[in-house]
């Protein structure tokens, strides 16, 4: 096994860095303070071509104590050491993608996109399973555009040794855990749901968000759901007007359901928008802390990048506040431009196994692309935020 031991950086002069936004209005507030530092560097760290952190970073603390901090793509690797500072990185492949050409078992190119642990030894993770019909043929693609062949779904595995490897309890497709109502149907578009955050507990429950994209229109809007059997992928209930009622189906099987009731409802659309990328709880505002990516058309002028935003009880949320302007892939027309992605906060004196929980100061942690979205260099960074009362 191959590692490379790495110490956090100030990171590598960027000629387009983000840009700090001053907090505005009456607080609390979030405000960004600090250098960015370069806790991964693909063109030093890197095992291989792809890796890097292609979702938001998770992280936990094992039965030993020893921090992980997962490093996801389709191919799935960690960072690891005795805290968040000092890390480092095997080059062990903790997860691979199953690459199943069937839309229908949800299980072809997988990353890990939310991980919990009671005991720092059973590790149970959702999956952001990508079925890209482009991938698998003509059949599947005749556009053989990436785009317009690709079908999302939410999944489920385990580890059972502290993280080292990930292997499903499960055969699929019944570790499927969230799905449109809606089968794979080649050149539609880009559809399902997509990218859990991570996971929190709380009053008995586990929840996460996903985001939702569906047809005929292709709208995007974040859901909620909650279980209280991690174990089991088909507990897992998103929030309705009437409460955690809704049951996701298999479109592929359960053709009795109506379609209608099995979509998840969108979560407070005109205050968070499309975030979700990253949820905790702060211990000194008392609240529950939103971080992802986003604008805001009410704001002249309307600021491009992380947003933040605060609730009392995970489903009402007060309006967006944005956090760091950053260069967004979407936003740019020269594609070799360095751009960001994939924002998330992580205290590193939480006293959660989980890093559930946040305090007077974090780190705001997200991925730069440093050759642009086509490109393979991205490094993890990360700075610091404090909270302004």
């Amino acid at each position: 096994m191959a590692a490379i031991l790495v110490t956090v950086q100030v990171s590598h002069p960027d000629q387009h860095p983000p840009r700090l936004v001053s907090p505005e209005g009456d607080g609390p507030h979030l405000r960004v303070v600090g250098e960015v530092e370069t806790v991964f560097d693909w063109s030093k760290d890197s095992c291989g071509p792809g890796h890097f952190a292609d979702l938001p970073v998770r992280a936990f603390r094992d039965a030993d104590d020893v921090v992980h901090l997962i490093i996801s793509h389709t191919e799935t690797r960690r960072m690891s050491g005795p805290d968040l500072s000092r890390l480092s990185v095997p080059c062990d492949v903790i997860m691979r993608s199953t690459q199943d050409p069937d839309p229908a078992r949800f299980a072809f190119k997988e990353w890990i996109g939310a991980v919990y642990s009671e005991d720092g030894k059973t590790v149970h993770a959702l999956v952001h399973n990508e079925f890209q019909g482009n991938a698998v043929g003509q059949a599947a693609c005749t556009s053989r555009d990436y785009f317009k062949c690709w079908y999302n779904s939410v999944t489920y595995t385990r580890s059972t040794d502290g993280g080292a490897t990930f292997t499903r309890p499960i055969t699929p497709p019944d570790h499927l855990v969230a799905s449109i109502p809606h089968r794979y149907q080649p050149d539609a578009g880009i559809f399902g749901v997509f990218s859990p955050s991570n996971i929190i507990a709380h009053d008995g429950q586990y929840y996460a968000y996903v985001k939702a994209q569906v047809p005929p229109d292709g709208a995007q809007h974040v859901c909620l759901i909650r279980t209280d059997q991690l174990d089991d992928p088909r507990a897992w209930r998103f929030r309705s007007v009437l409460g955690f009622d809704g049951q996701f189906i298999d479109p592929f099987r359960d053709t009795e359901a109506s379609t209608f009731l099995a979509q998840c409802d969108p979560i407070s659309l005109p205050e968070i928008a499309q975030m979700y990328e990253s949820i905790t709880w702060n211990t000194v505002l008392k609240k529950f802390v939103l971080v992802g990516t986003s604008s805001d058309p009410r704001r002249e002028p309307n600021l491009f990048g992380f947003y933040y935003a605060f609730s009392d009880d995970l489903v009402t949320w007060e309006h967006r506040k944005p956090l760091l302007e950053v260069r967004l892939p979407w936003r740019v027309s020269d594609p070799n431009v360095p751009v960001y992605m994939y924002p998330t906060l992580i205290d590193a004196d939480s006293p959660s196994r989980n890093f559930e929980t946040t305090g007077a100061s974090m780190h705001l942690y997200f991925t730069r692309l440093n050759t642009g979205q086509s490109g393979l260099d991205r490094d993890l960074v990360r700075v610091r935020v404090d909270v302004v009362p």
